[in-house]
């Protein structure tokens, strides 16, 4: 393979039981690629960490929550009887991403053999409500320090969804500032990166436990656990972690 190339199509969904937003993927290879090896290359897409996490709803997660009074518990996974939240979440614009793999950015021992993938530059597109936005983004697999990996980055972005569902759900008011919400995630990233690799080339599910701690403005009084176990069931990355449901449609090309 001589280069790979990513894109996605972000669109907004709405329709009842979507998490808000989908992804259309198209994955171009270059080089003098058989079909076998499309295939092979085809499920490892699928089925690395990141692709997991958001299509096979490999997460399992743990919820507790710290009031800044100082309380600390668990919050149950069950659906009980929770209230009815007015808030509204912020609509997905629709936008655009492009990765393109730095070939020359791979990292081999004296040996030679390869110790590091490498990195990619993404490139981000999105509408907001008064003009065109554009990131540029690194993330890869290379030494310790350099860049971020990719799955602690997408972990990042679980954090940000939830503080944002937080902020836009829960019941706040004059003595309950949304400024004291606070997300903390971990995530048991056992295996390393041999065990990643060996199971998105079988094309094999793991399932990941993370823990998420939400500080919450109040007390257990005046912010409920109820209203916060509400709030987190509605956030979109949160339902695809645990159920999937983000690819829309998915092609893998040869050029």
């Amino acid at each position: 393979m001589e280069d790979i190339e990513v894109d996605f199509e972000v669109e907004p969904v709405e329709r009842a039981g979507s998490i808000g937003f989908g992804v259309r993927e198209v994955v171009t290879l270059k080089g003098n690629i058989s079909e076998g090896e499309r295939v092979r290359l085809q499920r490892a897409s699928r089925y690395c960490p990141v692709g997991q996490a958001l299509t096979k709803g490999s997460m399992v997660i743990e919820d507790e929550v710290q009031w800044r009074s100082g309380e600390i518990t668990a919050i149950p996974s069950s659906l009980g009887n929770l209230p009815t939240l007015d808030g509204t979440l912020p609509v997905i614009q629709p936008g655009t991403v492009h990765g393109s793999y730095l070939l020359d950015t791979k990292e081999y021992d004296e040996e030679g053999v390869m110790q590091h993938e490498g990195e990619a530059k993404i490139y981000v597109e999105t509408q907001n409500l008064t003009h065109t936005s554009r990131w540029t983004l690194m993330a890869g697999h290379s030494s310790p320090g350099l860049i971020p990996p990719p799955f602690p980055s997408a972990q990042a972005g679980w954090a940000a969804s939830t503080a944002t569902t937080l902020s836009r759900l829960l019941p706040l008011s004059d003595n309950l500032d949304p400024r004291d919400i606070q997300v903390e995630v971990g995530v048991n990233i056992s295996g390393g990166r041999d065990q990643a690799q060996g199971s998105a080339a079988d094309g094999r599910v793991v399932h990941r436990n993370a823990v998420r701690r939400i500080v919450a403005p109040g007390n257990p009084r005046s912010m409920p656990i109820e209203a916060i176990q509400a709030a987190l069931q509605r956030d979109p990355i949160t339902i695809a972690y645990t159920e999937g449901g983000v690819l829309l449609d998915e092609q893998v090309v040869v050029d």
